[in-house]
């Protein structure tokens, strides 16, 4: 490169982020259960230029990071030199502070740049937090700089530009500086970055800037420091030829030069030349009037031009030979003339053209289907070039503005990203708007004579990159077609789809139509994949295809030119062993395939070799290993092309090493953009229903015979059921090279209008052909019990048989095997499937092993034989239900032939079938309601004819075995929480279950409390007899099972928890929605019984705890625990283990007496269908138990031959929420909806009834409204059909086969939310938005966030003050909390949240800041959405929080609830009063409890006694304990309200301790001390004084939690207590002495005092109270009973008596359900007084 570049040139840094969406923050209402794994980002920077630049220069990098995070995550993006050091000599010119900021054309401030750049879980849009860092070592020197970027924990990604720029006066440099991205969280460096192939990591790049010296004249080094410019190009360096003509005034007297408005000119060099071309003016040449033109050529000499043709010598210059040697040569007039008129020009000198800032929009196109090229093709225009003209070749531009200003051109550079390597890019000027794309050097709007340019097309504006995709070559690239080649716009580096993105663009018509089925017909599904051809790719439809006259040449042999060049990329890069194609692969006469092959370049031709594998797999006429001799026709198959296996019922190709790999063509995928070409490759219709008619005892469908019922069939579309296969009176007929076939052939895709015809004279021909399909059959089917079925015409037995016969390749698996093989590009070809040989014989097959010496007879083999796999000989092969999967192909000319036959058995069903419609909820809800779990339904049946028939024992019957009978009561227990209850009780519900086990828990779990909260509410049940059980998987135990029963009548059903623990101690366990057997409903209904399975597989995956030994042992189940989450009575039935029933279906057509009736014969009503068989969606058969199956959305059970013909069935969905869910119902026959004509229709059968529609009717239960007529059984009164044909009521041969389909509607409802300011008070910061969360939990009442992972889905609001917005379809039954987001540094605080519009929802309120509710649905008439306000003021506000502890434990004496004030010290009058809010109201009392796990917040607290004051001084506050809320009972029938003191009681047995400097409060326990003092028996003794002491020595006077010293005096009756005895623990008690201080006269001092322990523990086997306890307890109230015998005179001695002390025991007390006594003790003791 030559000088100084001083062109600035975007760098643009792309950094997407996806972070985790658990909330951090100062806030106490987000929490959430921490995760063990390490949370990753990964990180990759990748550049579009290798390029090295020079100063002022840039490259485009891309950086791109992905993860997920539980908190906020810091993106620093480092600078770095070579050497490691800051590279701080780097300007980042978009991203500077307001202050560095000096040319707002050319720079943007990093507020500016990164607006907008986040964005959120939500799909919103935020800005994150970023800045400059430099680091310093302790001399001040900058070790690191880096820019600094905090993504808000709800981030999922981010994108901005970084343009970067060097610059140095040096005249020779490099700088090199290393860009590198990485992530942090918690100063945790969770980068993640793989190796590239050159061993750099991918988080980081290198970009260079490089410049030299270079000697110039000094004139030329003047010139160029005078004005700064460069050469826009130079010839050395780009291979393009710039050259430049100066219109300068020659008072020309003819005005031909001076005035003109147009120099052209006409380049040659010897026998070649340009023809006469426009130039152009040079933008921004202003007086100079520069024109100038471009050429990919060294043309030798000029003549230059006015005007743009030869009008004469005075408008032309003498030839002129061009100066290359100069870079840009520019020439000028002399003004003199030659001797012919002709101008002569002066001395060329080197034009610097100013280059335009590159400040505009970005503009791209994508080459990847324009640049194939089609040489050697017949009829191609030119060479048959592209764009660009060679593979990596340059793309140039034309660019114009709306003004008519001076045009803009250059070359484009390519910008790959990815997978997308055929992408270009150039920035344009402000304004310009327009732009063509070409191969060649483009100066104008003339239409390109081979295709290889566009139109001059507008920009679109609102797109971010605009990329032009240009159009494949066929058919503009040949010589019938004419004008510019076309494309489409749309987004930079998507999915190339020109059906979309152009519009009004159809690729193949699909006509409307009203599918009509008749229940004679068989009905079956089909895939169609539909390939589109080079035409098709461009968004064209087959219709407007120029007529070929000709159809043996390239253009048609190989229409499918680029599908087959993604199918060899997917080849090669999975090395298949045989990759096939389409097109017509000629190798013997008219045009060859090596004529093009090299433009294509597939992966298994060598275009060097004779390729005759290529040709033996894509060509029927060859043999293996012969490249010369042909084979004498094309019905051939050729076997071993494709796996023997299906994976997941897909086809798959074997691969070089041995593996496999899916089938591209076959593969959804792949064809909707996930190939090479990032291009929909073709259409994929699903669920086509293709028709059989009967044939005798077949199923026929013969696209030859055009008498058939299903002749001519094409796809049509209906609304109600998407596609099908709709019989055509006019056949689709195929073409040959010399005439159009003989018979109709199978093209499903076109119509007759598209029929074949060889005469070329009519509409139609070859061309127009849809050649280019796939087609997938799944077909259910079984056998007999020998495998063979009754011909009714001669009442003989015959093979049951599966027959194809036509082209191409077609591959038949059974059950994912692959039985018959009749692969290959061929012609007609029969294969024979036969169910009792298990053969498959295929008529004619190419021998692998062939060569050109061998005959043509001995190049392949007819009738080939082949026997079913071994995977097939199994003991169930007559009796079990097979899926046979057929992949068909059309991949060739010329004809298309399918004739299928096959004599399957059918049966008469029943399908039960489930949809769940989401649509209307929220986007945020996607992922959640993926799976919405199973629903319940209950089938029951009535024959009416025939005699009683149980149902057959299953071939392998249930095993159940009991884990524990509830006869012990010890093994069973809980975790002893506060008012809890676990015990064994006979059962409540008179269902005759036993003994059963109650659990109740108060208080409720919340889904973000951790594993430790759930273990607090445990049943545990130990297995029987105190021993282990054995659940080995060798016992074939696949499920836990059990009833369970929610006596709330209100609460909605949700899942249990269930734990197993072995003997180790290992457990393993989680909630039941993550263990579902068989995809059955866990979740708990309303006061019925409801059976649980737990999946042991799944089960076991669930470690919670880990004991010594490795894994969980199933062959020692030592313990089952179980646990609800809500605030409800639970009765539990004995848990089993079972090893379920296995059974399969045998015969054929099963006889009607041979159909069980399931009890109803003698019952005369409607039985549960127990012990019926039914197939799910995965083939699985299952027997129907407990009244009740399960099924899925998109799922279905399929009952086969399992109720008599006229039975009435009752079929019925349960269990389903109707504030969730709108349930309706449809009846199919035969997959079309009953008509209503044959519902009413009355036959010798059946009686009609005026039911006017079975399609979609609202309820749970079907009805047809029929009688089954000749039937002594009376019809049921509940809602039934008659299980009969609707269309053929009357016939005993017909098979029937019905549908009932329900469709749950999900419903939805909405929240409103608005922010608003306080009073008065005025948005300081205009346009500020304020960040709000709302968490869902219980999704739908069905804890659906589980299907994500999480416990909770959380979603992020911003508004600004005044606004509010309305967050719509939430699932109906959800819990939300809502709260706002306050930075540490805001200047404003919540003073309130307002439920301003309570709506429909239940259990709204706003406490604590903080909304919370459960989401009812808003459809209904009358429906209001709840409306919620978030007031923000300016006054600085605070919250409080506090937790209230009881010490030891909470007892049966501990309150139900607590009250507490939050108080504030009044600076006037120093004392704690009742804190007020902002506006001078009392901040209410809050009533804690056990739901709120004893925790309490206040908000809206003031900060300051004057936030406006210089020195603002704080309030001061405390928590204090109000006492407890008396009961409702209590108050009766006034409601308590803990604002009425005169309804707070206070608490009896507690004190309440404060600690400074916490908000915290810790009940601790007091005690009791009764003494009762007595003179006798009955006597009582009043004025006896005690004292409690703390000491043994009793110096130290014992004080109540108030402060009053324990002191007394007996009473009347002899008694003293004292209360409020500070009390401590079970573990650590405190011990008093009471000490008796004065007593009555005549009577005597206790002479000991007596040691107390509070509290006091007993034993079983005391004695107390006089009786003996039975088991241990502890108790802090106590009775002391003294007594003393008054003193009598002894004169001899002078004594004054003798005093007959006493104490007696300490009375037993009862309390709260505990027996709480202690131990009696009694002494007596005799004082003598010594006068």
């Amino acid at each position: 490169m030559r000088g100084k570049a001083k062109q600035r040139v975007s760098l643009i840094l792309v950094v997407t982020m996806v972070l985790g969406t658990a909330l951090t923050g100062n806030t106490v209402f987000a929490t959430g259960e921490s995760s063990d794994e390490q949370d990753r980002i990964k990180i990759n920077i990748s550049k579009d230029s290798e390029q090295t630049v020079e100063q002022n220069v840039a490259q485009t990098i891309h950086v791109t990071a992905q993860g997920q995070c539980s908190q906020s995550v810091c993106l620093n993006v480092y600078l770095k030199n070579e050497d490691g050091s800051a590279a701080t000599d780097i300007d980042a010119v978009n991203l500077l502070t307001s202050d560095q900021l000096t040319d707002k054309n050319t720079q943007k401030t990093i507020d500016e740049t990164l607006k907008d750049s986040v964005t959120l879980n939500d799909g919103t849009k935020t800005s994150p937090k970023a800045e400059w860092k430099n680091d310093k070592d302790e001399n001040g020197t900058v070790t690191s700089k880096y820019l600094q970027i905090t993504m808000p924990a709800d981030a999922t990604a981010i994108n901005f530009d970084m343009q970067l720029q060097y610059r140095t006066d040096e005249a020779s440099y490099t700088k090199k500086v290393l860009v590198e991205a990485k992530a942090f969280e918690e100063e945790q460096d969770i980068t993640e970055a793989a190796k590239r192939a050159d061993e750099s990591k991918e988080n980081e790049t290198t970009v260079v800037w490089e410049g030299q010296a270079v000697s110039q004249p000094e004139s030329e080094a003047a010139d160029e420091d005078a004005d700064g410019e460069n050469n826009i190009n130079t010839v050395s360096e780009t291979g393009v030829y710039t050259l430049y003509f100066e219109q300068n005034t020659i008072d020309d007297p003819h005005s031909a030069w001076d005035n003109a408005t147009q120099i052209s000119v006409y380049a040659f060099s010897n026998n070649d030349n340009t023809g006469v071309l426009q130039m152009y003016k040079v933008p921004e040449s202003d007086s100079k009037n520069i024109w100038k033109i471009t050429f990919d050529k060294e043309w030798t000499h000029v003549i230059f031009l006015t005007g743009d043709d030869w009008s004469g010598f005075f408008n032309q210059t003498e030839d002129i030979q061009i100066d290359w040697s100069l870079n840009s040569p520019c020439y000028k007039l002399r003004g003199d003339a030659a001797s012919d008129n002709r101008k002569k020009v002066d001395t060329p000198f080197e034009y610097k053209e100013t280059p335009l800032a590159a400040d505009g929009i970005t503009v791209y196109y994508d080459a990847t289907l324009s640049k194939l090229s089609y040489a050697k093709t017949e009829n191609v225009k030119g060479t048959g070039e592209g764009i660009p003209h060679s593979e990596k070749g340059q793309i140039y531009f034309y660019a114009t503005k709306d003004t008519g200003a001076t045009p803009y051109t250059g070359t484009m550079e390519i910008a790959s990203d990815g997978n997308y390597k055929d992408v270009y890019k150039v920035t344009l000027p402000k304004g310009y708007i327009k732009i063509r794309f070409a191969a060649y050097p483009v100066n104008n709007t003339e239409v390109a004579a081979n295709g290889d340019a566009t139109d001059l097309v507008d920009i679109p504006e609102k797109m971010t990159k605009p990329c032009y995709y240009g159009d494949s070559s066929d058919d503009i690239i040949y010589q019938d077609a004419s004008g510019n080649r076309g494309g489409y716009w749309g987004e930079a580096y998507t999915v190339r789809d020109a059906e979309r993105g152009k519009k009004n663009a159809t690729v193949v018509d699909v006509p409307n139509a009203t599918e009509k089925r008749d229940a004679d017909n068989l009905y079956v599904n089909t895939t169609i994949y539909d390939y589109y051809s080079d035409y098709e790719l461009n968004g064209k439809n087959r219709d407007n295809y120029p007529k070929q006259g000709d159809v043996t040449n390239n253009r048609i042999y190989q229409p499918f030119r680029q599908f087959n060049m993604a199918l060899s990329d997917y080849y090669q890069k999975n090395q298949a062993k045989s990759p096939l194609y389409w097109g017509n692969f000629q190798n013997y006469s008219d045009s060859h395939f090596n004529d093009i092959a090299e433009t294509m370049g597939l992966f298994g031709y060598n275009i060097n070799s004779s390729n005759e594998k290529f040709f033996y797999e894509n060509n029927s006429m060859w043999g293996r290993w012969d490249s010369k001799n042909p084979l004498p026709n094309g019905n051939n198959a050729t076997q071993g092309l494709v796996a023997d296996q299906l994976n997941n019922n897909s086809l798959q190709l074997e691969t070089e090493s041995n593996g496999t790999v899916l089938a591209p063509f076959f593969d959804k995928d792949f064809l909707n953009g996930n190939n090479s070409k990032n291009t929909v490759l073709g259409k994929v219709y699903e669920n086509v229903t293709f028709p059989f008619v009967k044939n005798g005892m077949y199923w026929t469908f013969d696209s030859a015979d055009n008498t058939a019922a299903n002749k001519n069939l094409q796809l049509k579309y209906d609304d109600t059921d998407k596609y099908f296969l709709q019989s055509n009176t006019n056949p689709v007929k195929g073409c040959t090279t010399t005439e159009q076939t003989k018979d109709g052939n199978y093209f499903p895709l076109n119509s007759s209008d598209q029929s074949g015809d060889a005469s070329r004279d009519q509409s139609g021909d070859a061309s127009k052909l849809n050649y280019g399909f796939g087609q997938k059959f799944d077909l259910k089917f079984r056998l007999t019990s020998d495998g063979k079925v009754v011909n009714p015409d001669n009442n003989k037995k015959e093979n049951i048989k599966f027959d194809f016969s036509g082209d191409d390749d077609v591959w038949v698996f059974i059950d994912g095997q692959l039985v018959l093989d009749i692969g290959g590009d061929h012609g007609v070809v029969t294969g024979k499937i036969d169910f009792v040989e298990k053969k498959a014989t295929v008529s004619k097959v190419k021998n692998a092993s062939s060569n050109e010496s061998q005959s043509n007879v001995e190049k392949f083999q007819e009738n080939v034989e082949t026997s079913f796999p071994n995977a097939l000989d199994t003991e169930d092969y007559f009796t079990k239900e097979h899926t046979l999967t057929m992949f068909y192909m059309e991949r060739g000319l010329w004809e298309s032939n399918m004739k299928i036959t096959f004599n399957f058995p059918q049966e008469n069903k029943l399908t039960v079938e489930k949809e769940v419609d989401t649509t209307g909820a929220n986007e945020i809800f996607k992922n959640a309601l993926a799976d919405v779990g199973t629903f319940d339904f209950e089938i029951k049946n009535l024959a009416t004819s025939g005699d009683p028939k149980d149902v057959s024992e299953p071939s392998s019957p249930e095993v159940k075995k009991v884990f524990n009978d509830y006869l012990d009561n010890t093994s069973i227990s809980g975790t002893g929480g506060y008012n809890s209850k676990v015990e064994v009780i006979d059962d409540p519900t008179n269902s005759g279950k036993g003994n059963i086990i109650t659990s109740y828990y108060p208080g409720k779990k919340n889904a973000t409390d951790p594993q430790s909260k759930t273990d607090e509410r445990l049943v545990k049940i130990q297995a029987k007899d105190g021993i282990t059980f054995d659940a080995l998987d060798s016992k074939g135990y696949k499920y836990l099972q059990f009833d369970v029963y929610n006596m709330d009548a209100n609460a909605s059903g949700t899942d249990p928890f269930v734990a197993l623990v072995d003997d180790d101690g290992t457990r393993i366990g989680a909630w039941a929605s993550f263990l579902t057997y068989n995809g059955r409903n866990n979740n708990i209904d309303k006061q019925t019984w409801k059976t649980i399975r737990i999946d042991l597989e799944k089960l076991k995956e669930k470690i919670l705890d880990v004991g010594d030994k490795r894994g969980f042992d199933f062959s020692k189940v030592k313990e089952i625990q179980f646990a609800y989450w809500n605030d409800v009575t639970i009765y539990l039935d004995k848990f089993s283990f079972v090893k379920p029933a296995s059974g399969e279906k045998t015969g054929f057509t099963t006889e009607q007496k041979d159909i069980p009736d399931y009890g109803s014969i003698n019952s005369k009503k409607l039985e549960p269908v127990n012990g019926s068989y039914y197939q799910n969606t995965k083939g699985d058969t299952i027997i129907y138990s407990d009244g009740l199956l399960s099924i899925g959305n998109k799922e279905s059970a399929i009952f086969s031959d399992q109720f008599r013909r006229g039975s009435y069935l009752s079929i019925a969905e349960k269990n389903v929420s109707p504030d969730v869910f709108t349930t309706t119902w449809s009846l199919y026959e035969n997959g079309a909806i009953v008509k209503p004509n044959d519902l009413r229709k009355t036959t010798e059968e059946v009686t009609g009834d005026i039911q006017t529609s079975v399609e979609k009717q609202s309820g749970y239960e079907v009805n047809d409204g029929r009688t089954e007529k000749n039937s002594a059984v009376p019809k049921p009164t509940e809602s039934t059909i008659v299980f009969r044909s609707y269309a053929n009521p009357d016939s005993k041969n017909a098979v029937i086969d019905l549908k009932a389909k329900y469709v749950n509607k999900l419903r939805t409802g909405s929240i409103s939310l608005k922010k608003s300011l306080s009073e008065g008070e005025t948005e300081s910061k205009p346009g500020r938005k304020y960040k709000f969360i709302i968490e869902y939990r219980n999704v739908a009442g069905m804890k659906l966030e589980a299907n994500i992972g999480k416990d909770v889905i959380k979603q992020t609001i911003e508004l600004e003050a005044g606004k509010d917005t309305t967050i719509q379809g939430i699932p109906a039954g959800t819990d939300y909390t809502i709260y706002e987001v306050i930075p540490d540094n805001a200047d404003y605080s919540l003073e309130k949240v307002e439920v301003t519009v309570p709506g429909n929802d239940k259990n709204v309120k706003a406490e604590n800041n903080v909304v919370t509710g459960m989401v009812v649905a808003d459809d209904d008439a009358n429906s209001t959405d709840t409306a919620v306000r978030f007031v923000n003021t300016v006054t600085p506000l605070i919250s409080i929080s506090g937790t209230k502890t009881w010490e030891g434990r909470v007892t049966a004496d501990t309150p139900r609830n607590i009250v507490v004030q939050i108080q504030r010290l009044n600076p006037t009058t120093n004392k704690y009063e009742q804190a007020k809010d902002k506006s001078g109201n009392p901040i209410p009392n809050q009533v804690v409890n056990i739901d709120t796990d004893w925790k309490y917040t206040f908000t809206g607290l003031l900060k300051y006694v004057d936030y406006t004051a210089k020195d603002k001084k704080e309030y001061k506050y405390k928590v204090v304990e109000l006492g407890t809320l008396k009961s409702s009972e209590e108050l009766k029938p006034t409601t308590p309200d803990p604002q009425n003191r005169e309804h707070i009681k206070q608490i009896a047995g507690y004190y309440p301790e404060y600690k400074d400097g916490s908000f915290d409060i810790t009940n601790k326990k007091t005690g009791t001390l009764k003494i009762i003092k007595k003179t006798g028996k009955n006597g009582f003794l009043q004025g006896a004084e005690f004292t409690l002491y703390t000491d043994s020595n009793t110096t130290q006077v014992a004080k109540d939690h108030s402060g009053n010293e324990l002191t007394g005096t007996t009473g009347e009756n002899g008694e003293l207590v004292f209360n409020n005895i500070k009390a401590g623990t079970e573990e650590t008690p405190i011990t008093y002495y009471l000490k008796e201080v004065k007593t009555k006269a005549g009577y005597v001092l206790l002479k000991e005092p007596i040691q107390i322990t509070l509290p006091y523990k007993y034993n079983e086997g005391d004695i107390v109270n006089g009786n003996k306890v039975t088991e241990n307890g502890v108790t802090w109230n106590l009775t002391y009973t003294i007594i003393n015998d008054k003193a009598f005179d002894l004169p001899a001695s002078g004594n004054k008596g003798i005093f007959k002390f006493i104490v007696i025991g300490i009375t037993a007390v009862l309390v709260g359900g505990y027996l709480l006594t202690a131990r009696k003790k009694s002494r007596k003791k005799r004082v003598s007084r010594r006068g």
